[in-house]
């Protein structure tokens, strides 16, 4: 009982704060597995907004234009390019790839009687049958119409989540961002901030410089394809550009997938063998990641996630695993945000100085990642003088 007269809540101790913290932890990673399926359209908001809160902040800040009717422009401006290509270049995309399943058939055909039926041991029919099924939802299933009528209702239902948590996002970012950081204590503040702000810059360069990369990779690819004269290349070009975005496997899957469509489909207009063929498509993959690796990557992507190749096919293995294809996009930025994580933590467990290290950016800059506010540690009121061993 205090002076006042009132009972004093009592305190907890160490063992007990960590034993709460350590439960809410595991209750909160139970509970997300449980909704993981609904967590879909929150995630690719985060990421969208991510993307886009830098042009909402410009037109705000630097145009004068009310923060809603800036994310109302860039939806109307999304729309519009997407209602664009709906109507001229997802047709074609999308006729070319329709072609390209139904001439797997073929393209089978003609490998079982260069390799034959069961090389290494795989049946390549069996394979083949599997690959349709999936790109085709060749299932009993599939085919009601309840199903489809339940899988359009859930396509409807993410939709409108993902547009609606983006808007908010986007609306509401900085308030967000403004209620967790004062959620932390003011002890620890100015280093938690520090470090969020390491993961989110980390984060942001990395997404902005997969999607100009995705871009590059399927223009240049698409036009080499067509050059050539491999059958479907904008349909592969795309698939070329979004295997891209999948860390050492992705490049690799994809010169492979091309080069199998140009041996096995054999005619070309340049009178070559359909060894010389596939050798060329080949040339044409090796030759692009040459000058991405040592080009485009090093100033589109730069330093900004710094991990070991090993790490990151480990983090894309465990990502697909986890969460199938938004968990390879997102595989290796929680790699680097689970690096930053733990480097912060262990030089807090080892009393180190904490330092974060600076970003390369899109075009070569760097940021920094300073420590605001600061609070100072104590100096001792009486220090020990050396060599005397008096106060």
């Amino acid at each position: 009982m205090d002076d006042g007269g009132h009972l004093e809540s009592p305190r907890l101790s160490p063992r007990t704060k960590l034993a709460i913290v350590i439960g809410i932890v595991l209750l909160a990673i139970v509970f997300l597995l449980q909704i993981r399926v609904v967590l879909a359209p929150f995630l690719w908001a985060i990421v969208v907004a991510y993307l886009l809160s830098p042009v909402v902040n410009y037109l705000n800040l630097r145009g004068r234009l009310p923060r809603l009717w800036s994310i109302v422009l860039i939806y109307t401006i999304i729309g519009l390019i997407l209602l664009a290509g709906s109507q001229y270049l997802f047709p074609r995309i999308v006729a070319q790839g329709s072609v390209f399943v139904e001439d797997i058939p073929l393209l089978e055909a003609r490998l079982i009687q260069r390799i034959g039926p069961r090389p290494l041991g795989v049946d390549i029919t069996s394979v083949v049958s599997q690959v349709l099924a999936s790109m085709t939802g060749a299932t009993n299933n599939a085919k009601s119409a309840s199903h489809l009528l339940v899988n359009a209702a859930e396509t409807i239902v993410q939709i409108f989540l993902f547009l609606v948590a983006t808007f908010y996002l986007l609306m509401d970012g900085g308030r967000i961002r403004r209620a967790l950081s004062n959620a932390i204590p003011e002890t620890y503040r100015p280093e938690l901030t520090a470090l969020a702000r390491q993961i989110d810059v980390t984060w942001k360069q990395y997404i902005r410089g997969e999607l100009v990369l995705f871009c590059i990779m399927t223009t240049v690819t698409a036009i080499g394809l067509t050059v050539l004269g491999v059958p479907g290349a904008l349909f592969l070009g795309v698939v070329s550009g979004a295997l891209e975005l999948l860390p050492l496997i992705g490049p690799w899957t994809a010169g492979t997938l091309a080069t199998g469509v140009a041996y096995l489909h054999g005619d070309n207009a340049f009178g070559w063998s359909d060894v010389g063929y596939a050798g060329a498509v080949a040339l044409l993959y090796f030759t692009l990641r040459q000058v991405e690796d040592y080009a485009v990557v090093p100033h589109v992507l730069g330093r900004a996630v710094r991990l070991h190749p090993l790490v990151v096919l480990f983090a894309v293995a465990a990502g697909g695993i986890i969460d199938g294809f938004f968990g390879l996009l997102v595989a290796v930025p929680v790699a680097a945000s689970l690096k930053a994580i733990g480097a912060y933590v262990r030089t807090k467990l080892l009393d180190l100085p904490v330092e974060f290290a600076p970003i390369q950016t899109l075009g070569g800059g760097i940021i920094e990642i300073p420590i605001h506010g600061r609070i100072p540690s104590p100096e001792p009121e009486n220090p020990v003088q050396e060599g005397t061993g008096t106060t």
